[in-house]
């Protein structure tokens, strides 16, 4: 791995040079802060748990069959926010390295606990848009479980990191809420107590600082453009969109 320092050095001569504008959607209190702190003390578990609305399930269970079915064996796999290790664990079986990242120390706290026994797996408290792995270090570079739209304002840093650190050849993969998801999003949160959820016509975001984006298909072609990359977009379900490109060599 870089060392933390050299690479953030490198991140904000990056950000410098894409001048990214927030869209008009994301100017509200909701921040990198809030959604970490969020995340440091909620029950992820009980967001996807078997009582989830159908559609959330859906996705879940999707996700699994799509990157199970997707990913060749004997391959390297880093994860971006894996959180408590639940697609980790299924890719355990078909891949010779697994890597997690996660921004949440809690969340990496649980992955630690529930992978103890998984010998190929290994999980690290790191951020998305500043990753300290070297150039080309995996076969395949992933953000499932709607993860990217909770990345406020960092979509495309965190893009071109996956990208940087995806080998030659090798395949970055998303998948994101789509714009069909608002529903199964408020009747879920309404359902496990997080309260005062509004939606800006984009996102949901919670009094608890839970925050998380839907894509168009539009606007994950363009992001994938922007990162210098030629996707294919497919539904994996009805609220989701399955996004992957091949890194030329």
């Amino acid at each position: 791995m870089r060392s933390k320092s050299t690479r953030k050095i490198e991140i904000q001569e990056n950000k410098k040079m894409t001048n990214q504008k927030p869209p008009e959607i994301w100017r509200s209190t909701i921040n990198k802060e809030t959604i970490k702190k969020f995340w440091e003390t909620f029950n992820f578990e009980k967001m996807i748990d078997g009582q989830a609305p159908k559609p959330i399930r859906e996705f879940l269970d999707g996700e699994i069959k799509f990157i199970t079915k997707h990913i060749k064996f004997n391959s390297s796999v880093l994860e971006i926010g894996c959180g408590f290790g639940r697609l980790l664990e299924t890719l355990s079986k078909k891949s010779n390295k697994l890597v997690g990242i996660d921004f949440s120390k809690r969340m990496i706290g649980l992955a630690k606990q529930n992978l103890a026994d998984v010998q190929n797996v290994s999980v690290h408290l790191m951020e998305a848009d500043e990753l300290t792995f070297e150039d080309e270090s995996f076969d395949y570079v992933v953000c499932l479980n709607a993860t990217l739209g909770s990345m406020i304002n960092i979509e495309l840093d965190v893009l071109k990191e996956m990208k940087r650190v995806c080998k030659k050849g090798g395949e970055i993969i998303i998948i994101v809420f789509s714009e069909n998801a608002k529903n199964a999003q408020i009747e879920n949160y309404k359902r496990i107590g997080l309260t005062d959820i509004k939606d800006d016509g984009k996102a949901v975001h919670t009094a608890e600082g839970h925050y998380i984006r839907r894509f168009t298909k539009k606007e994950v072609g363009s992001l994938f453009n922007e990162a210098n990359l030629k996707c294919e977009i497919i539904k994996g379900c009805s609220i989701n969109y399955i996004a992957y490109a091949t890194k030329n060599p």
